[in-house]
């Protein structure tokens, strides 16, 4: 076989695993309902509701609040929040998680780029681990989950992933200065998404370091700062305080939350749905780190070190849980990729065995995916009651529940706007000084009045109102509020002789 006939087979494998991807994360959303099929998380309904309410006038840290820069909040508001005059909230929601399930697709290719960048002179071998890293990227279950709807994972892997490549592309273009101000410019992008993407922007700096002048890296680093205070400033300076505590003491404040215990999350790290991925990764990193054969490359700098700072970021992090993975494996499955890559040129006899190990791994995977992919259709007990179409005022402690319903979270004259419960009442609870031992203890503080409760006319609680509501704030509804069941939901309505 020839060269090209080679590298085209390559691209047509590479085509369809990217195909395979967009479909294994958008086959739920072929049932009756739509997008709407698949179960909607709670971060969802926070970052739409709030892209949402920015289109409507409302800004984040001022008005609301939102515990991470406000970089997703605009994309959101661009590419699919703005629809819902033509296609109402559930349509432009709906929009959202395709628009999603795209970059997850995008990002797959993504990941076979960096590994056909990796290596230095000749790339044929880089094709079997572009394809490997293609499949692990494609099928890991944390990632296919949260790639389905408007989490922060699939815009925050698309930028990191550009950037990666943007720095590579430097470290051998003959326009490296313009490279480098495109991959600062990147960077800046993915920490105004999310605080932990400048850990790649370190990596990044390492990287650059090895080929650029002091005057490149001064200019990378320009390009980083302008970019995020280019997209960030706007919205910080209309509440700087408001800003400072929610984007960035808040994480340093809240208290343990999800997976607390430390072994616990090394379990979840390399659970036997995705074992192959992670084994691979760590094999890799240390061979480079012990010096064994792999060479330091611009490509190896930054991927090494967004994924093992990344996993000191979720041991030193309060709060974890298993769908922050979904970040992980995008330099995981490089560095998996990679390791593949380095077996093909020395022993064909190891590429069989782990090509052995990944087919195992994979079908693991696909496996939990699809079983994961059935699930309850709590998300559409709002719209299937009767408050659906109400004027009055209604309040549901899951944003996702309101957007099924065609309805923004409410906002009344006089009363904080609230989208993000669960931050607000932990800011609340922790902004005083006060320390917990667990997010639950702060919750049962209740330091949060949330005056909304008192106001709405419909309260809506669920299994999350349980959690968060502590007991002085439940006797206080069931004070003001009275039960009912309507439509199959439970929901709490403001007694005719209340305040």
């Amino acid at each position: 076989m020839t060269g090209t006939s080679s590298s085209r087979s390559h691209q047509v494998v590479l085509g369809a695993i990217a195909i395979g991807a967009f479909l294994l994360r958008v086959f739920p959303f072929f049932g009756a309902d739509g997008a709407w099929s698949y179960r909607v998380d709670y971060d969802e309904g926070v970052y739409f509701s709030a892209a949402s309410w920015l289109l409507d006038g409302g800004l984040p840290y001022r008005d609301f609040v939102f515990v991470h820069p406000p970089g997703m909040l605009a994309f959101l508001a661009l590419t699919s929040a703005w629809t819902h005059s033509l296609l109402g909230i559930d349509g432009a929601f709906a929009l959202s998680r395709w628009i999603a399930a795209t970059l997850g697709t995008i990002n797959v290719l993504l990941v076979a780029q960096l590994v056909l960048r990796w290596p230095e002179g000749d790339r044929a071998p880089a094709r079997w681990g572009a394809m490997v890293a293609a499949v692990f990227y494609a099928t890991y279950p944390e990632l296919v989950e949260v790639e389905r709807g408007p989490f922060l994972e699939p815009l925050l892997n698309l930028v990191c992933l550009c950037f990666a490549l943007a720095v590579v592309q430097a470290s051998v273009s003959p326009q490296r200065q313009r490279w480098l101000a495109f991959a600062g410019a990147l960077g800046g992008l993915a920490i105004s998404i999310k605080l932990w993407a400048a850990i790649w922007v370190l990596g990044g700096l390492w990287g650059v370091a090895s080929f650029a002048q002091r005057r490149d890296v001064l200019q990378f680093l320009v390009g980083v700062l302008a970019t995020f205070a280019l997209v960030v400033l706007p919205f910080a300076l209309a509440s700087p305080t408001a800003f400072v505590e929610q984007v960035g003491l808040f994480h340093l404040w809240r208290p343990p939350d999800g997976i607390t215990e430390r072994l616990s999350r090394v379990e979840q790290i390399f659970a036997l749905r995705h074992l192959a991925s992670p084994v691979m990764a760590a094999v890799l990193a240390a061979l480079l780190v012990l010096r064994r054969g792999p060479a330091w490359t611009v490509a190896a700098r930054v991927m090494v070190c967004a994924w093992g700072l990344t996993l000191a970021a979720f041991f030193a992090s309060s709060g974890y849980w298993s769908q922050y993975n979904a970040h992980l494996i995008a330099s995981e499955a490089v560095l998996a990729g990679a390791l593949l890559t380095q077996l093909v040129r020395r022993a064909r006899w190891q590429v069989l065995v782990v090509l052995a190990a990944i087919v195992l791994g994979v079908g693991s995977s696909l496996a939990h995916c699809l079983r994961r992919a059935k699930g309850t259709d709590q998300h559409l007990a709002l719209k299937r009651s009767p408050l659906e179409n109400s004027s009055d005022c209604v309040f549901t402690f899951e944003p996702g529940w309101s957007l099924a319903a065609g309805r923004l979270p409410p906002r009344l004259a006089g009363t904080p706007l609230v989208i993000d419960n669960y931050g607000q009442q932990l800011l609340t609870a922790v902004a005083g000084g006060q320390r917990f031992p667990n997010a639950a203890a702060a919750f049962a503080a209740g330091q949060d009045p949330m005056p909304i409760l008192d106001r709405c006319r419909s309260v809506v609680l669920g299994d999350r109102g349980r959690r968060q509501l502590s007991p002085a704030l439940m006797k206080r509804l069931e004070t003001t509020h009275e039960r009912l069941e309507l439509g199959g939901l439970e929901v709490w309505q403001r007694r005719p002789d209340g305040p």
